[in-house]
């Protein structure tokens, strides 16, 4: 006869599990990396050469500018000159000041610094020169511009400290610095 046959719940299929682990390998060159660097003041700038030539050079950019505005007359176009070479090569000055203390340039070095700063102080020396000579003549002319004589002389200050920091970056440039 016919003998009952049960039912059995084995599966059809067998299934196994199994745990491939890999490990890639990259070179340190291959791989990405990401540098966050914080800026830092770097203040013994300001005790080298080129640190203590942009401060003078600020210092007179900033008493020529007080001494063309309050020395004269406003109206005299020499004037107008006079401040906007000396504001200017102030906030010029004190931005690479800046870049300078807080090592933005030895940051990006594809850019050409020294030479793009002896092109400005070449520029700012001559204009200073205009500027000085400009209000040297106008306090002689003039009556009650005593100031603009004083403005002359720092104008002529100016004048000096941008040559010889042009000078100064002519030397780094020809000494590939």
């Amino acid at each position: 006869m016919h003998e009952p046959r049960y039912a059995t719940h084995e599966p059809r299929y067998a299934t196994t599990t199994t745990v491939v682990e890999t490990t890639e390998y990259m070179a340190p060159s291959d791989s990405p990396t990401y540098e966050v660097t914080v800026p830092k003041a770097d203040c013994s700038y300001l005790r080298t050469l080129g640190g203590i030539m942009k401060c003078v050079c600020i210092g007179l950019c900033f008493l020529t500018f007080l001494c063309v505005l309050i020395g004269g007359p406003g109206y005299y176009t020499g004037a107008g000159w006079a401040t906007f070479v000396s504001s200017v090569g102030l906030c010029i000055s004190t931005t690479l000041l800046f870049l300078y203390v807080f090592r933005v340039v030895d940051a990006l070095p594809q850019v050409p610094w020294i030479v793009g700063e002896m092109c400005f102080y070449f520029a700012w020396t001559i204009f200073f020169f205009i500027a000085a000579s400009v209000l040297a003549v106008a306090a002689a002319r003039f009556k009650a511009t005593g100031g603009w004589a004083v403005a002359a002389f720092f104008a002529f200050g100016a004048m000096c400290a941008y040559g010889f920091d042009c000078y100064l970056k002519f030397l780094a440039w020809k000494n590939n610095e």
